[in-house]
C-alpha cells in the first residue's frame, strides 16, 4: 500500500508519502487517526494511492516491528518529486517507507529553499517514522538521493538515524554551483546570492561540511558515470568520512549514471539492503 499523506512541519501542512511491505495493510481511516492524534490537527489527512503487489521478495506479516525507511527525494518542486514506483520497490524490501515531499511543489504551501527552512519537513518524517504503527524506532534509516543528500544528511544528526545511505548525492554544494551553470540561477533564486557571494551559507548546506557531526554508519552509493552530480562528491565525501574516522563504506557503480534501468537499480538497491541489514 502507498499513501499521499499530510503532516505539519513548521507550521505548514506539507505532503508526504508512505509505503508499506505487501503483506501489512493499514486503511485510509486507521492512518488518518494517527495523524490527527500526533499533530493534534482534524485537516490532517490520509489518501490510499496505489497497492503493492506481492513479489518474489515478499514475506508473511511478522510478528517483531519493521525497520524503516527515510526517503529524501532529489530534485526541486516539481522536478524530481517522489516516485511511487521507487517507494514500492524500497517497500518491496521489507521497509515501511516515509517519504517527505518538501514545503513547495507537491505539498503546495511554503518554499523549497534546497537545504533551507525545508529540512524540518525530513526531520519531522522521521519523528513520523520513529512512532509509526509497527515500526521499529530503533531500526530508522534514511536515504538521500541527488540534492536529497542535504535533507537527509541533517535529518540523520538531528533526529539520530541508525544509518545514512547517500545515492548519488551532492556532497558540496559550492561545487555543484561551479558544476552545474544550468543550475545557478536556480540557486541564486533559492540561496538568496551565489556561492561566490554568500560561500558561508553554501557550505552550510553542504553534507561533507556536515561529516563532523555524524554519528551512525554512512553508506555511498555513486556512479562513475553520473552526469547530474560527479562521481567526485561522493569520493570526496567518503574521503572526509574516512579522516574523521567515521564508520563508512563507498559503492561505486562502474558505468553507471545517476539513473539506471530497473533491473540493475535492483541489484543495487539488494546490495544497500544487504548493507542496512548487516550493519
Amino acid at each position: 500500500m502507498i499513501y499521499r499523506f499530510t503532516y505539519l512541519s513548521g507550521g505548514l501542512r506539507v505532503a508526504g508519502y508512505a509505503a508499506l511491505p505487501p503483506e501489512l495493510s493499514f486503511t485510509e481511516e486507521a492512518f488518518t487517526g494517527f495523524l490527527r492524534r500526533e499533530f493534534n490537527d482534524e485537516e490532517l489527512s490520509a489518501k490510499l494511492v496505489a497497492c503493492i503487489l506481492p513479489s518474489a521478495m515478499s514475506k508473511p506479516p511478522r510478528k517483531e516491528p519493521y525497520p524503516v525507511l527515510v526517503y529524501c527525494r532529489g530534485g526541486i518542486g516539481r522536478v524530481g518529486k517522489v516516485r511511487l514506483d521507487w517507494l514500492a520497490e524500497f517497500a518491496s524490501f521489507g521497509r515501511i517507507v516515509v517519504a517527505p515531499c518538501y514545503r513547495g511543489g507537491e505539498s503546495g504551501v511554503g518554499h523549497d529553499r534546497f537545504g533551507g527552512e525545508d529540512l524540518e519537513d525530513s526531520r519531522v518524517a522521521m519523528r513520523i517514522a520513529r512512532v509509526f504503527p509497527q515500526a521499529d524506532p530503533k531500526r530508522i534509516a534514511v536515504l538521500g538521493f541527488s540534492r536529497g543528500s542535504i535533507n537527509a544528511t541533517d535529518a540523520a544528526i538531528e533526529e539520530h538515524a541508525a544509518q545514512l545511505v547517500l545515492w548519488g548525492g551532492l556532497s558540496d554544494l559550492g561545487r555543484t554551483y561551479e558544476e552545474r551553470i544550468d543550475l545557478r540561477k536556480m540557486l541564486k533564486r533559492v540561496m538568496n546570492g551565489s556561492v561566490y557571494k554568500i560561500p558561508e551559507a553554501y557550505m552550510e548546506r553542504s553534507p561533507i561540511h556536515m561529516a563532523r557531526r555524524l554519528s551512525c554508519p554512512v553508506l555511498i552509493m555513486h556512479g562513475t558515470e553520473d552526469a547530474q552530480v560527479e562521481y567526485g562528491h561522493g569520493e570526496r565525501m567518503y574521503e572526509e568520512l574516512q579522516r574523521l574516522g567515521k564508520t563508512t563504506e563507498l559503492m561505486t557503480l562502474d558505468g553507471l549514471g545517476h539513473h539506471m534501468p530497473q533491473e540493475i537499480r535492483l541489484r543495487v538497491l539488494n546490495d544497500m539492503f544487504d548493507w542496512l541489514d548487516r550493519t
